[in-house]
């Protein structure tokens, strides 16, 4: 009779630790900062605003940032919310609505004019006197997706970002319209 050799499986389990050099330790957080009020300027419109990008949660910094950044050595960001609040949510005689729009831009391709906000495939045009939610993602910058160490800014290849304006027409001269928050979707690694 031909003996068979058999190979006998280990009923222990894998050990629970990575391998040396496995990212096991991305953590995602919510991170946020209150921006404060937008404004129109003396001429009576909201002038383009391109400051809310991936970098900003480092550069203005997120109210929870240097805590994380002290703690983990990189950084992604996969999206950004600006949330617009109405500071006068009715027309009154002292306060002229119109319309604000919206969109997002990558890298250096920032608009610098209310008609390139508007010209994007994904703007949107909202009421001044309506509350207002936009988010941009990484979807459109591949670039986006690379780490950027804590002790950074984002590199201007790899930004992305919310872009508003206000449309034509005059609103009230230097009048708070809405008050903003910004928000971020972080990726971080590397504990340290």
């Amino acid at each position: 009779m031909k003996q068979i050799n058999t190979v006998r499986r280990s009923s222990k389990k894998a050990s629970s630790l990575a391998p040396m050099g496995v990212a096991g330790d991305i953590i995602v957080k919510r991170m946020s900062f209150p921006a404060g009020t937008i404004s129109s300027s003396a001429g009576g419109a909201i002038a383009v605003d391109t400051a809310f990008t991936s970098s900003y949660v480092q550069s203005a910094a997120a109210t929870e940032w240097a805590s994380f950044a002290a703690r983990y050595q990189q950084y992604r960001v996969r999206a950004v919310k600006v949330t617009f609040k109405a500071k006068n949510p009715v027309q009154s005689a002292t306060v002229i609505h119109g319309n604000i729009f919206f969109s997002d831009f990558i890298g250096s391709s920032t608009p610098s004019s209310a008609a390139q906000v508007l010209a994007d495939e994904r703007a949107k045009v909202f009421d001044t006197y309506s509350d207002i939610m936009y988010e941009a993602d990484w979807s459109r910058n591949p670039n986006s997706r690379l780490w950027n160490p804590t002790s950074a800014a984002v590199p201007t290849a790899n930004l992305f970002g919310v872009a508003f304006a206000s449309g034509p027409g005059a609103l009230s001269v230097s009048t708070g319209y809405f008050e903003c928050t910004v928000e971020w979707l972080v990726e971080l690694r590397g504990a340290q």
